[in-house]
């Protein structure tokens, strides 16, 4: 309606943040720490990037094609800012839009700094927001499902779907567990850091694998007397 050249949602509490494009379409943060990533390792060839068990394959993928090296960390912001002092990370950032900036900055997830960040790569180029991304890899995916589980049983039944898939897929355990399916294709199910749920989080590079892959969750989650709901 504005005619906005791009658009940023903040939090209340301003470390999270959301982009919208000129043609009101919303990008993930999976796909804004990518941009972030690229315009930092312009600079610092060659440095870490932090991200998740959480974020999207993408990111350890254009990570590593940009000359960066991708390092993997359980879900929460001070894993990541751990990480990024251990490993002399300049950027990192969560699947759930907080973003850490070091590049002349202090390396917590300022909202506000990101985004300015981001308007400045955006600013020196006649090209629209929409443009950025479209250059990225398509993926499909789910929102983030979060099915009850109470608080006192939510790591053990973690620990014996971890155990069961492990015996069939190649899965990573670091949060949780990350079902790598190959091809672009995971699954990740883990115990949320604050509420008496799990997160459910699922990816392919196409609709067809994804279904595949939401099956296979639904009837793991069911035997456990966890339900999940199918996507409408």
């Amino acid at each position: 309606e504005a005619r906005a050249d791009l658009g940023f949602a903040f939090d209340g509490d301003g470390d999270r943040f959301a982009v919208v494009d000129e043609q009101g379409v919303y990008h993930d943060a999976n796909q804004t720490l990518v941009l972030l990533a690229r315009d930092i390792l312009s600079r610092h060839p060659g440095t870490p990037v932090v991200y998740t068990v959480s974020c999207s394959g993408i990111v350890p993928a254009e990570i590593k094609a940009l000359g960066g090296v991708p390092h993997m960390v359980p879900v929460g912001h001070s894993f990541v800012e751990q990480a990024m002092g251990q490993t002399g990370a300049l950027i990192g950032g969560e699947q759930s839009g907080h973003f850490f900036v070091a590049e002349k900055y202090y390396g917590f997830d300022d909202a506000a700094y990101a985004a300015a960040k981001l308007l400045k790569i955006f600013s020196q180029s006649d090209q629209p927001v929409s443009s950025f991304y479209a250059v990225l890899p398509k993926v499909h995916d789910r929102p983030e499902r979060r099915p009850a589980c109470p608080d006192e049983g939510k790591f053990e039944l973690i620990a014996k779907m971890a155990q069961e898939l492990s015996s069939e897929y190649e899965c990573n355990t670091l949060d949780g567990v990350r079902v790598e399916f190959g091809e672009g294709a995971w699954l990740g199910i883990r115990a949320s850091n604050t509420s008496p749920c799990l997160s459910v989080i699922m990816e392919a590079r196409s609709q067809e694998q994804l279904a595949k892959i939401e099956e296979i969750a639904f009837r793991l989650l069911k035997r456990y007397d966890v339900h999940l709901e199918y996507s409408q």
